[in-house]
């Protein structure tokens, strides 16, 4: 829980404004509290006032440079093992030969405070986030902290990590029974989700975990009493889960619990909608049950949306850029209603890609050479949400186009020009969507939609963009 009752927040200030006492601990001594429990067998703390703290790792029998760094993996800043493993050899000078039984081996960069053990306090959402989404697989390359090293200096102050993305495989080794069942975390990409979300905190990232919902291969075809169901009465083979199932609906709320212990700073939902093609035959039962595609779905962010409150925790959720434009036939087909939605959560995030309108769309022949579309989706749903009443209800937090696709003129002054649009139209921020996360352009767009542009930032349009 993040949340300080209001005794708990008197205390605090009361202790914060109370004179310094003598029995006050020294960062030294709280690392060194930190550290001592978490020593694995075979090592010791070695703390020498005239020098910083050190962990020495005496060999046993059957140790291995893999084994020893997986031992300490957590009282280092090295991300990945393999380059932990580096580290040790080059420190005690031991090459890739065997450890001989009592060796001592130093242990390398330790960490120098203790890690934060949760999330950090939640971002408020008068504060613009403004994102770039991130697969698993990118996250568990050592690719991973050079990315973050990059943001904050040009603009962005999140990432949106995948949870689950809509094949159904998850990212980390959840502990979820069903999850495990059906075969979602055989090879998850990021070893450890929380030590992952805590690199990110200590260079003051947030965290944003997408959690794929509905839109799940792997689990509709692993429990087809789950999926989508066809007027036969039998499972409906597009690779949806009902979002009407009870099943369903609990197995995303328990992965949305997992992120939440791991530290997420938000939870946000993506495909949290009916599915609107291939469905000819199927059969949602809605009106035997007198309901609704914008009902199911709202209550089920409800839902969710009493799970993140509890934690102290935003919820978004990914919206069809189609509905920003209150086209009511898609959003009653979508079940994604936005002035139903909006009081249910702390943002929505309508998917307004350009590239996604079709020719003759606001009368251009080439809607995707038009990066002004963000903020024109941005202020009609903004309008739409205000125009049935809604006050006080979720911010609106665009995703962007951030890849070269069906765009002609897409260069780094096109993705600046989206966010800017956006900003202009009254967004709290905006995420940076790039499924090749292949990320040359973003860093000087972002920064030249946060800071103003510079000479550095005023070329037109270069070669295609590097990767990081």
């Amino acid at each position: 829980m993040r949340k300080i009752a209001a005794g708990g927040l008197a205390l605090l200030l009361t202790l914060g404004n109370a004179a310094p006492s003598h029995a006050e601990t020294t960062p030294r001594e709280e690392l060194t509290a930190w550290l001592k429990p978490r020593i694995p067998p075979g090592g010791s703390l070695v703390d020498r006032i005239d020098a910083p703290v050190e962990v020495v790792h005496t060999v046993r029998a059957g140790d291995t440079l893999e084994s020893v760094a997986d031992a300490y993996m957590d009282l280092t800043n090295v991300y990945l093992r393999d380059d932990l493993v580096a580290a040790i050899a080059r420190e005690n000078e031991t090459g890739r030969k065997p450890l001989a039984a009592g060796t001592k081996l130093t242990i390398p960069r330790i960490v120098s405070v203790p890690p934060h053990a949760t999330g950090t306090p939640m971002p408020r959402f008068t504060e613009p986030m403004r994102g770039l989404y991130m697969r698993g697989d990118t996250a568990g390359r050592a690719s991973y902290t050079r990315i973050l090293d990059r943001m904050l200096p040009n603009g962005v102050n999140a990432i949106v990590l995948d949870t689950k993305d809509y094949d159904g495989v998850l990212t980390y080794p959840s502990r979820v029974a069903l999850a495990r069942e059906a075969g979602a975390v055989k090879h998850p990409p990021i070893a450890d989700l929380a030590r992952t979300i805590r690199f990110a905190h200590d260079r003051g990232v947030r965290v944003i975990m997408r959690v794929s919902c509905f839109d799940d291969e792997l689990m509709a075809k692993a429990r087809p009493s789950m999926s989508v169901q066809s007027k036969a009465g039998r499972a409906y083979p597009i690779g949806w889960l009902d979002p009407s199932n009870e099943e369903a609906q609990a197995y995303i709320v328990d992965l949305v619990g997992e992120a939440l212990e791991a530290g997420a700073d938000e939870i946000q939902l993506d495909y949290v909608r009916y599915p609107v093609l291939g469905i000819k035959n199927a059969d949602f039962k809605l009106a035997e049950r007198k309901t609704t595609q914008t009902v199911v779905i709202r209550d089920f962010v409800r839902r969710v949306h009493k799970v993140t409150q509890a934690h102290g925790v935003p919820l978004s959720l990914d919206i069809f850029g189609v509905v920003a434009f209150g086209h009511r036939k898609d959003i009653d087909a979508l079940g994604q209603d936005p002035a139903m939605l909006a009081p249910e959560c702390e943002a929505l995030s309508p998917m307004v890609y350009p590239s996604h309108y079709a020719k003759g769309f606001n009368g251009w022949d080439e809607p995707g050479d038009h990066p002004e579309i963000v903020g024109m989706g941005t202020k009609s749903i903004r309008d739409l949400i205000a125009a049935h009443g809604v006050k006080g209800g979720a911010a609106i937090r665009p995703w962007v186009q951030a890849v070269n696709y069906k765009s002609p003129s897409f260069s780094p002054a096109y993705l600046a020009e989206e966010m800017r649009s956006a900003q202009t139209a009254g967004a709290l921020g905006w995420l940076m969507w790039n499924p090749g996360q292949d990320y040359g352009y973003t860093w000087g767009a972002a920064r030249s939609a946060v800071f103003g542009p510079t000479r550095r930032d005023a070329e037109k349009r270069g070669p295609t963009a590097r990767k990081p």
